[in-house]
């Protein structure tokens, strides 16, 4: 179950050591990436995460374009800085306009109903990282046949459950596919 840590106040050589981690991490998922698009954080963008939260979070994702009827496909990769292995961890990944709502509780509601709403990965206890690791979650969405052809905002939330308890809100992306 996610751990109530209080925040860590990282040193910059430990955000120099975490850039360069999640850098690592990056490479290797944009050599094995067959999506169209890839996208990753930058280094600015890594610190300024560091000196916000102390969880993991959201380093990088990839996606496509579709057809009406055709599928998305959707891989999110999430990084681990904190110095203690983090369990529970779940992606959930939903069409709609979410991303530009700061309020997490309606962030969540901002959903085209149209498209499946999904979580990962599909085990029981979610995802498990030990400290300074990463892992890539993938998805793929189904389009329906009747939508129509436009640009649509896809959002992913990191969310660390809590089976006995409330869990935490982690971090976001957005991702923008076509369907042409």
């Amino acid at each position: 179950m996610p751990t109530k840590s209080k925040k860590t106040k990282w040193t910059p050589a430990q955000i120099k050591e975490h850039i360069k981690n999640i850098e690592k991490a990056v490479e290797k998922h944009k050599k094995e990436n067959k999506e169209e698009y890839f996208e990753s954080i930058t280094p600015e963008q890594i610190e300024k995460k560091l000196k916000r939260i102390n969880s993991p979070m959201i380093v990088f994702q990839s996606f496509g374009s579709t057809t009406p009827g055709g599928t998305i496909n959707y891989s999110v990769g999430i990084f681990n800085p904190d110095p203690v292995t983090r369990s529970f961890l779940w992606v959930h990944v939903f069409v709609g306009s979410g991303n530009v709502d700061s309020n997490v509780g309606t962030f969540l509601l901002n959903v085209d109903t149209r498209f499946p709403r999904l979580t990962g990965p599909l085990s029981s206890i979610g995802q498990s990282l030990a400290p300074s690791a990463s892992a890539t979650l993938n998805f793929s969405v189904n389009v329906p046949t009747t939508i129509e052809r436009s640009l649509y905002l896809g959002n992913s939330c990191l969310m660390g459950i809590d089976i006995f308890d409330v869990g935490s809100y982690l971090d976001r992306s957005c991702f923008r596919f076509s369907v042409t």
